[in-house]
Order: structure tokens, then C-alpha cells, then sequence
């Protein structure tokens, strides 16, 4: 393992070497982002436990899992979240207070029924000894026929998520928000435009303050298939979105998914798929470097990344 972690740097770093652009920096290599698809992120507010989604490259298999720092501040090997594991669970996203998290899942909601073909979002809160309760659904209001993914939270409560085959959506996919209410949420309203387009919106961020949203299109004008764009609230609307631009958004690139910002705002966390777009050393590779690149994060799959963050240098 030690081996192979090694060789995965030292070919990522010829890669970066090639591409001579500024990179954002794989995280925790060879530990969190590996070989396999890893995407999804979202980390509890002090900063030293996250949460993301592992799958094999059929989709078959899709779990949370979770990882938490030792006292050196490094990321340990990840394990599969206690609620997760037996169902196609993914799209984590933990409330700015850490009370609970929101996920989605193919899981039936009745005991002992099907599976169901599309995605809904449940709930699971935090015990106060750490512990995780056992997962509720979100009900009707939250859930429909078609798939519910990709939540993100504000302080006050209000869910913001992703829907698909939705009536009355404007694209693709659309994003929705449903403001809280002591004994559920109220009905969700479909975000207006220029947030949702006749184009895909999905995988998105809001901030706990609802100040901005970041979120993922494939709208024209874009750099790569699919981009992150930033949108700022404008009292009860909000701004004309903008790309994030490099070196988030690449040209090429089959999109950045995930955003996620930490509790400072200081760092963006996202998942891509590079390595159609790095270029690989124009030699032989030796075995090491092969198996690294075969095995290790950068060979396709969605590995996690972060980069230095300041949602103000968007503003103008």
C-alpha cells in the first residue's frame, strides 16, 4: 500500500509537471481518493469528520462512508457509515449544526418492501454519543415519483435539492427548496430562473447563510461538459450565475461534482474524473508508476479534491 501510494505521487506529479497549470490538491491520496469512484462530500463543522460516497464502476454497489482525523489532523482509512451499506445510499450532506445528516436512497420506505427504482431523501441524526439514529424518510412532501438527490442545508433548516422528472421542472434535472416547519417541510418551489434553465442543475451547495449557491450545468457557455457556477441572493432572487472558470471548471473536463465549503469558507471541496484531460509522461512507464495509475486515484474514477476558496472574488 505504502508502495503504491508513493508511486501514485510521484506519477502525479509528472502529470502536474506536463499540464505546467495550477492544480487543486487531491485529498488525502491513497487513503480517501483511490482507485475506486469516490464522489459526494460533506464534513461535520469542526472540521475533523467527513462523510462521501465509494462505488464499484457498475453502480451496483454505492455506499456513504465515513472518516474521521487522529490526533495528528490526518484523514484515517474510511469505513462504511453505520446507516449505510446495505442500499444504493449516496449524496451525503450534514446540516451546518452537525445535528443530522441528509442523504439519499434507494431503500424501501416501508419495513420488508421493495427496493425502490428511484432515489428519495432520508434523514439520520446524530445521537449525542456520537452514534447515529436509525434513518426516517422525508415523506411525500419531500419525495415524488421521480428521483430526489444531491441536498444541502441551510442554518435555518431549509432543504435545498436536486429533482428529476418532476412536474413542472424547467430541465433536465431541477433544483428545489423547501423551507422547514415543526412537523416536516412545507411544499418545495421549484428555484427560479436564472438558477434552473431548460439544461441540467444539480449537484449544488447552498451556503448556511443563503448568501450564494454553488451548482453544477451543463448550460452552453460552459468550459467543460458540465461546470460549477456561483449564483449570489439578491433579496428574494438571485444573480445571473458565473463559472467558476479554471482551475475548477477545465476544458474537456466531463464535469466538477459535489461542492462542498467547509465551515471557515476557506477551502472547496468537489469530485472529478481527470485523467482523460492530464497527460501522461511521453515514456515507459516503470511497474510502479503502471500499477499506481491502473489502481490509484487519477485513472478515470471520481476522486475528491480541495482547493483554496473565496466565494467574494466572484462578486464583480
Amino acid at each position: 500500500m505504502r508502495l503504491l501510494a508513493a508511486a501514485t505521487l510521484a506519477l502525479l506529479c509528472i502529470i502536474a509537471h506536463a499540464d505546467d497549470a495550477p492544480m487543486a490538491q487531491l485529498l488525502a491520496p491513497g487513503v480517501l481518493s483511490t482507485g475506486d469512484d469516490e464522489w459526494g462530500f460533506t464534513m461535520n463543522p469542526q472540521g475533523d469528520a467527513l462523510w462521501f460516497n465509494k462505488a464499484d464502476r457498475g453502480y451496483r454497489i454505492q455506499v456513504i462512508m465515513e472518516s474521521v482525523k487522529d490526533v495528528h489532523g490526518h484523514w484515517q482509512a474510511p469505513q462504511v457509515a453505520a446507516f449505510s451499506g446495505i442500499y444504493r445510499d449516496i449524496d451525503p450532506a450534514m446540516s451546518p449544526d452537525g445535528r443530522y445528516l441528509v442523504f439519499a436512497s434507494n431503500r424501501p420506505v416501508q419495513a420488508g418492501g421493495a427496493r425502490r427504482v428511484d432515489f428519495d431523501l432520508w434523514r439520520v441524526d446524530r445521537l449525542p454519543d456520537g452514534s447515529w439514529g436509525e434513518p426516517h424518510h422525508l415523506g411525500d412532501v419531500i419525495n415524488s415519483k421521480g428521483s430526489e438527490t444531491n441536498s444541502s442545508i441551510a442554518s435555518d433548516g431549509t432543504l435545498y435539492f436536486a429533482v428529476s422528472d418532476r412536474p413542472g421542472g424547467m430541465g433536465q434535472r431541477d433544483l428545489m427548496r423547501a423551507r422547514p416547519l415543526p412537523d416536516g417541510y412545507a411544499m418545495p418551489e421549484l428555484l427560479p430562473a436564472p438558477i434552473n434553465s431548460d439544461a441540467d442543475e444539480s449537484n449544488h451547495w447552498i451556503a448556511p447563510d443563503q448568501s450564494y449557491l454553488l451548482f453544477l450545468s451543463n448550460r452552453t457557455g460552459g468550459i467543460g461538459d458540465n461546470d460549477l457556477y456561483i449564483s449570489f441572493r439578491d433579496g428574494n432572487g438571485w444573480l445571473a450565475p458565473r463559472n467558476l472558470g479554471a482551475p475548477v471548471n477545465r476544458p474537456g473536463a466531463s464535469g466538477v461534482f459535489t461542492p462542498f465549503v467547509d465551515a471557515d469558507g476557506r477551502n472547496l471541496y468537489f469530485a472529478e474524473r481527470r485523467s482523460a484531460l492530464d497527460r501522461l509522461p511521453n515514456r515507459t512507464l516503470s511497474a510502479a508508476e503502471l500499477e499506481a495509475y491502473l489502481h490509484g486515484p487519477a485513472n478515470g474514477q471520481g476522486d475528491l479534491y480541495v482547493i483554496p476558496w473565496s466565494a467574494e472574488s466572484y462578486r464583480h
